[in-house]
């Protein structure tokens, strides 16, 4: 049997076979022994004779153990041997892999290996600073990640030219410890050299240095750098960035700096549809410059046309105005809004100044005039306001388009004058408060929100309907008739209220990868009295959803039922759709 096994690859046999491997129970170090073994790559080759099998065994044993010892098994043993199994060849994999090694200390010595490193403007290097914890594994792959965090902390402190020269590794068998050490050469202390452009074509260079954040002849930091590179990317004017340095200094002992840009398209139009259950069919245009003057200036415009609604505005955009992340913002828009409640016609100009405080916090403060005329409702009239309005948003939330957990909190606040009547002015504020929390698992959320409004200052007869609190829409109070939500006249036409309070809540449950379902509660009422009433009637409804989940976010469509129906006023059901959560 033997000989016929020997002498069966002249006639082109191949010997299929299986392989197993036993004793390891760590599975990233039992994928990274699949990944280097030969016997797995292989498999699918298989060697014309046992005696090749055996060869292709016996090569995978050196290559498992450096695996092992990558992983801290320093006292592995490992073996493999061969089986037939149903007139196949089986071979098992045999790793006693022993104990795993801890690392004991973690040093960074100058390049001679012989003191400890002590450089100017970079304080020490603690191994957890570098990524690196004591007492825990000696893994081979976090002890060179640790070497990579060194030279980025070096670059952060002036350094930019260091490179490790040495690495030093005593392993302990008696203790079954691992003592590591990096030996570096930090090179000369760097700053910042000239900058020179490539790939730049309608950007001025000017915008670019004002995105920089360090001026020449500054010590070199690697997280200048990086938040340069952010900026730069953050502006949607370029679709990729790369900074580089040179690798010596100049004959002003400085390193110069290498922009290597490719530019976006700096112009959008978009034409769409949408439908409504209360705006009906409808037609959107968008046009957009994001590079006016060739300083980053964004000049956009915007219409919407349906049933219900027509409206159309103009922004300008003038980002890191004064300072970084700032921008200025001017608008003007027109609309006109043919609902139930009301037929408005509104004038507004405004100008803002928004502010990112840092990466959860943003502010926003301004000035704007509005020519509102209201006709076909409970309160009609003209008006001519001037309002300053104030705005603040901080927000952790995980994700902007499907959270599963954090909290955001917006207060926003408008004081207006009229512009008619010297003695008719008034102050609107809202408070808006959400929260997300996983019932034990990501698949399942809670997600809850509570609106407080007020409008102080002057009689409601004053302030015009548009302004004033109106209850039912994908926003609060779902399933009831949009803007209809508050103390009605005989015609069962909307007032319109000073103070209003919403509450809603969601089970957010994601059945699968695409597809998840949401039921929901809305509570609310809306009030004369200038703050929250918590006494007065509140109207409830509940509902249900579907969410498809996308590459952008999840696609919503909400049905929601009032469940105190108003006769005349409202449907049984209202339908709801657009991208991304309620809130």
């Amino acid at each position: 049997m033997r000989w016929l096994l020997l002498s069966l690859p002249s006639i082109g046999f191949s010997l299929a076979y299986e392989v197993h491997f036993s004793g390891m129970d760590d599975p990233s170090c039992l994928r990274a022994i699949q990944d280097a073994s030969q016997l797995v790559s292989l498999q699918k080759r298989p060697p014309a004779s046992l005696n090749g099998l055996r060869y292709r065994m016996a090569s995978d044993i050196p290559e498992i153990i450096r695996v092992l010892h990558a992983f801290a098994y320093y006292d592995a043993e490992v073996s493999a041997d061969v089986k037939w199994k149903d007139k196949e060849a089986e071979v098992t994999v045999s790793i006693q892999s022993g104990p795993q090694y801890k690392l004991a200390s973690y040093e960074v010595y100058h390049g001679d290996c012989k003191a400890i490193a002590d450089i100017p403007h970079c304080g020490e290097f603690l191994p957890d600073e570098l990524g690196l914890e004591i007492g825990q594994p000696a893994l081979s792959p976090e002890i060179v990640n640790g070497e990579l965090n060194l030279l980025t902390a070096l670059a952060r402190c002036g350094y930019p030219l260091a490179y490790i020269d040495k690495r030093r590794v005593e392993v302990d068998m008696g203790d079954k410890t691992v003592h590591a050490a990096a030996c570096v050469q930090e090179g000369p202390l760097s700053k910042f050299g000239p900058s020179t452009f490539f790939g730049l074509e309608g950007i001025d260079p000017r915008f670019i240095d004002s995105k920089v954040g360090w001026k020449e002849g500054d010590i070199y930091d690697a997280a200048l750098v990086e938040k340069t590179q952010e900026r730069l990317l953050k502006s949607e004017l370029f679709s990729s960035v790369y900074i580089s340095h040179g690798d010596s200094l100049d004959e002003r002992g400085e390193l110069p700096m290498k922009f290597r840009i490719s530019e976006a398209n700096h112009q959008r139009i978009s034409i769409g549809g949408f439908y409504g259950t209360v705006d009906g069919p409808g037609f959107t245009f968008a046009w957009a410059h994001r590079n006016i003057g060739g300083m980053g200036d964004t000049l956009s415009a915007k219409g919407d046309l349906s049933k219900r609604f027509i409206a159309g505005n103009i922004t300008y955009k003038k980002p890191d105005f004064l300072t970084f992340d700032q921008t200025y913002r001017a608008f003007g828009e027109l609309s006109r809004e043919n609902i139930r409640a009301y037929l408005a016609f509104i004038y507004r100009g405004a100008n803002y100044i928004d502010r990112k405080i840092d990466e959860k916090t943003n502010f926003s403060a301004g000035m704007k005039l509005e020519h509102i005329n209201v006709a076909k409702s409970a309160s009609n009239g003209t008006y001519l306001v001037l309002g300053l309005p104030l705005f603040i948003r901080y927000d952790n939330a995980d994700n902007a388009l499907d959270p599963t957990q954090g909290v955001s909190v917006v207060y926003s606040a408008t004081p207006y004058q009229s512009l008619f009547h010297a003695n008719q002015h008034f102050v609107k504020q809202r408070l808006t408060t959400t929260f997300y929390a996983p019932l034990g698992t990501p698949r399942f959320v809670l997600a809850f929100r509570t609106q407080f409004g007020s409008i102080a200052g002057t009689r409601r007869e004053n302030v015009p309907l548009t302004k004033l609190f109106l209850g039912g829409s994908e926003n609060e109070l779902r399933g009831y008739r949009y803007k209809t939500v508050s103390p009605l006249n005989a015609q069962n036409e909307p007032f319109g209220g000073r103070s209003a309070i919403y509450a809603t809540a969601e089970i957010r449950w994601k059945v699968t990868k695409t597809v998840g379902i949401v039921p929901f509660a809305d509570f609310g009422t809306v009030t004369f009295s200038q703050f929250p009433d918590f006494t007065a009637k509140w109207f409830k409804s509940v509902g249900g959803g579907l969410r498809y989940f996308t590459f952008f976010g999840p696609l919503r469509f909400d049905i929601g039922f009032p469940l105190d129906r108003r006769r005349h006023v409202d449907h049984a059901f209202q339908i709801y759709a657009s991208v991304g959560q309620a809130f």
